[in-house]
């Protein structure tokens, strides 16, 4: 962007004085010609100029007087003054009366008055945008919501904002001869709150308590910028106010809220726990005390059966039988998911293809119908308690051998996949299944999807797997369509978790 020519009025009442700076300066600068004061008043009323140079003898208004009244019609003119060696008095009187910027002896020296011109231009503009930064910063400061406070190092206050007069209650010239120092409720400590959040020049985020003279007291944010030196060398500051009461207040009430939360929370976790123990105690205590009685009717029932009494007495005793044989199996279930829950963890490398053949060969014996094929790799090592995942996958391929057992051609598939960050594992069969829409029903407590009189079983068992997994930090699912065989998957953790439980969690 090409820079504007500086404009560069020259009044003088010898016209051979006016040609002459003209030719000289014409291609320099843009020139305009004056050959009294009054037609250079016109002129400047007419047309801004960057700089006026003015003649100090002239008839009826010498060059001082003159530049005394461009400064106060026309400030923003940077003024000169061309005069005689004999006029050292006119000089004084146009740097006091004119303000002016420099001044020059006749005749001048093209090249340096050349230059004092460019150099007084350069001032112009500096002083034009120094009074529009100015005239910006007034606007801001007076249009803020925030209070702004201009403050001098012993408190005394420079200027304020209407917010700040609003904050503080006061008309403006009540303001201006206080000190914010009468209003502040602990002045050593806003000083060492001030040094601790020194940054560089700034002191962001002080906190800041006022007593206002209308006795409210305000709990505020301030953050103060050093300005420089007044001319009577005190330090100044801008300080940004801002009231936070509402904030603390609010502060304050969730502090009192949270403090009576958590201690609601401690008592009801402690009822918790206390419930939670009791009742874990309940339930071994009566599967256990229940287990001794129900072997003794199971004993009796055998007894009975053998003493050969008569065909409804025979009925009978195997009616007890079964249903005492049932109520043990489901006291012994009660038993094994009461011991999961208070187990503590033993990890270690175990080889998940030894345990998975173990438990097959353990469950499925020699000359069954039932195929179980593995699917894993050799060894497949994963981190945790060999004794519960051996739990794990009896309680599932026990579950596959009872559903398959209507089928023809049972088929057990035990498999695994590897993910970057966990172990898959999987147990399929083609058994009856069970509809999709239950599948979170599966791994319930006491959930059973089929009939006592199809399949024996208390619903415990999976339960038992999902138990022993959220132990682990994994999970379990299960998917199936009716008639087509089911997959119970299982997903361990390839590191160990330390999971985040609740106290009252097993």
């Amino acid at each position: 962007m090409e820079e504007p020519r500086i404009k560069v009025l020259y009044v003088d009442d010898e016209e051979g004085n006016l040609k002459a700076f003209k030719a000289m300066f014409r291609r320099d600068f843009e020139i305009r010609l004056a050959q009294s004061a009054e037609e250079a008043m016109a002129l400047l009323d007419r047309e801004a100029m960057h700089v006026v140079i003015s003649d100090q003898r002239m008839p009826r208004c010498t060059g001082s007087e003159f530049l005394a009244q461009v400064r106060e019609r026309h400030p923003r003119s940077i003024r000169m003054l061309l005069t005689g060696y004999a006029d050292i008095e006119a000089v004084v009187e146009a740097v006091n009366k004119g303000g002016i910027y420099s001044y020059t002896t006749k005749p001048w020296d093209p090249t340096d008055l050349k230059l004092r011109i460019e150099q007084a231009y350069e001032v112009s503009h500096l002083r034009a945008e120094r009074e529009d930064l100015f005239h910006r910063y007034r606007q801001v400061f007076e249009a803020s919501g925030d209070p702004i406070a201009i403050i001098e190092e012993n408190g005394r206050i420079l200027e304020a904002n209407p917010a700040a007069l609003k904050l503080i209650g006061l008309t403006r010239d009540a303001v201006m001869s206080a000190r914010i120092t009468d209003w502040v409720e602990d002045g050593r400590a806003l000083l060492k709150a001030m040094r601790d959040r020194r940054t560089g020049q700034s002191f962001p985020n002080v906190d800041l308590t006022l007593n206002t003279p209308n006795g409210h007291v305000l709990d505020c944010l301030m953050t103060a910028t050093y300005l420089g030196r007044s001319p009577e060398g005190q330090a100044l500051f801008q300080a940004m106010i801002k009231d936070i009461s509402d904030r603390k207040q609010e502060e304050t009430r969730l502090r009192k809220l949270n403090v009576d939360l958590d201690r609601r929370v401690n008592a009801r976790t402690q009822q918790l726990l206390e419930a939670l123990e009791d009742l874990g105690s309940f339930s071994y205590t009566v599967a256990h005390d229940l287990r001794s009685p129900l072997k003794n009717i199971l004993a009796l029932s055998d007894h009975l059966k053998e003493v050969g009494a008569g065909t409804e007495q025979a009925e009978l005793s195997e009616r007890i039988h079964k249903g005492s044989s049932r109520l043990i199996e489901l006291v012994d279930d009660l038993l094994r998911f009461s011991q999961t829950s208070t187990h503590e963890l033993k990890r270690e490398e175990v080889d998940l293809y030894e345990v998975a053949a173990e438990c097959a060969q353990e469950l499925i014996p020699t000359g069954s119908k039932a195929h179980v094929e593995i699917r894993m790799q050799r060894p497949t090592m994963v981190q945790a308690d060999r004794a519960m995942i051996k739990v794990v996958l009896t309680n599932l391929l026990s579950n596959a051998i009872k559903f398959t057992r209507t089928t023809d051609a049972p088929q057990i598939e035990i498999g695994q996949q590897d993910t970057a960050e966990e172990h898959v594992i999987w147990v399929k069969d083609n058994g009856v299944g069970f509809d999709s829409s239950r599948a979170d029903q599966v791994f319930g407590a006491f959930k059973r999807l089929h009939r006592t009189d199809q399949f024996e079983g208390t619903g415990v068992g999976l339960a038992i797997v999902q138990r022993v997994l959220q132990k682990h930090g994994g999970s379990c699912w299960a998917e199936s369509r009716p008639g087509e065989g089911a997959t119970l998957f299982i997903k361990l953790p390839k590191q160990a978790q330390q999971l985040q439980r609740l106290p009252f969690a097993s």
